[in-house]
């Protein structure tokens, strides 16, 4: 059920938006939350760097978007996708799943893009980014479905937290069917079509996809793509997304960093030239920064 939130007031103090956790490289977190209080990474209005899917089992609660409360309940599910401002501190006292994952995991199919990243030219980064943010990725499983999630959610469990043979595939399988599902759930609120200020930030975004391996590629440079005042690209896709263009353009190139050093053999310095850097020292320092881990050691960690 979604009510109607009083509009976010974004002038104010920027909202923080957290970045992903890995644990020895790991793509994918899934873990249990009981009986606690249900915020973890913040009690106010928030982002992600990374997607999270909210599965709760018992009690009730709300989600403040934006322009939007969405209430929560037992066999309710919620996803966030990054940028996605939020805040759970209307939730209390509930059990359910956590299950947050990084665009690495969420590919393309033998038939194109997977059906649930709907984007032209099938960039995986950023799933669900056609639909609009006041619109929430949020359903209600049916009852006699519920056992299947819950089995999900345990085998994802078991999978990351013993390393065994495959299971990464394994994971990344279960996590596919799991958003085709949600999107089966959604496919009313599944629209490409946005208007307003989510269309300019849909076209921020394909910009940066089309171009982030352009070194020399600014701010300003988006703003003339899209026809719009750097300030006002600026404003427009902070308020929507916690982030700033720049920070979504570093995310794009960490997110083609990481797939290179996972699936080629490249030298480190042709990753960085391929994700949009001359200087590989300056890209390697920025890789450290975001996944606490140097590009050697992180294609290491998932070789």
């Amino acid at each position: 059920m979604i009510g109607t939130a009083p509009r976010h007031n974004m002038s104010g103090m920027r909202p923080p938006v957290v970045k992903f956790r890995p644990h020895e490289g790991a793509l994918l977190r899934v873990y249990r939350r009981e009986s606690a209080r249900w915020p973890f990474h913040a009690s106010h209005m928030h982002g992600h760097r990374f997607f999270v899917v909210n599965y709760y089992d018992r009690s009730t609660g709300e989600v403040r978007l934006p322009r939007a409360v969405v209430r929560v309940g037992t066999g309710h599910v919620l996803l966030t996708a990054p940028g996605e401002l939020h805040d759970t501190s209307g939730i209390a006292h509930m059990g359910g799943w956590v299950l947050e994952f990084t665009g690495d995991l969420l590919g393309t199919t033998a038939d194109g893009p997977s059906l649930v990243l709907p984007r032209a030219d099938g960039t995986p980064w950023l799933a669900f980014a056609g639909r609009r943010f006041d619109k929430p990725a949020h359903a209600e499983v049916p009852a006699d479905e519920r056992s299947t999630w819950e089995a999900r959610f345990q085998r994802m469990q078991r999978e990351t937290a013993d390393a065994l043979l495959g299971s990464r595939e394994v994971v990344r399988a279960l996590l596919q069917v799991m958003l085709i599902d949600l999107a089966r759930l959604l496919a009313p609120e599944l629209s490409s079509r946005a208007s307003g200020t989510s269309a300019l930030r849909a076209e921020v975004f394909a910009v940066i996809d089309r171009r982030y391996g352009e070194a020399g590629l600014s701010l300003a440079a988006i703003a003339r793509a899209v026809g719009r005042s750097p300030s006002h690209v600026t404003a427009v896709v902070r308020a929507e997304t916690g982030m700033t263009v720049l920070e979504w353009l570093t995310e794009r190139r960490m997110a083609e960093a990481r797939r290179r050093l996972q699936e080629t053999d490249e030298d480190v310095a042709i990753v960085s030239e391929r994700a949009g850097y001359r200087d590989p020292a300056y890209f390697a320092r920025l890789f450290r920064r975001a996944h606490s881990l140097s590009p050697r050691a992180y294609r290491r960690s998932h070789g």
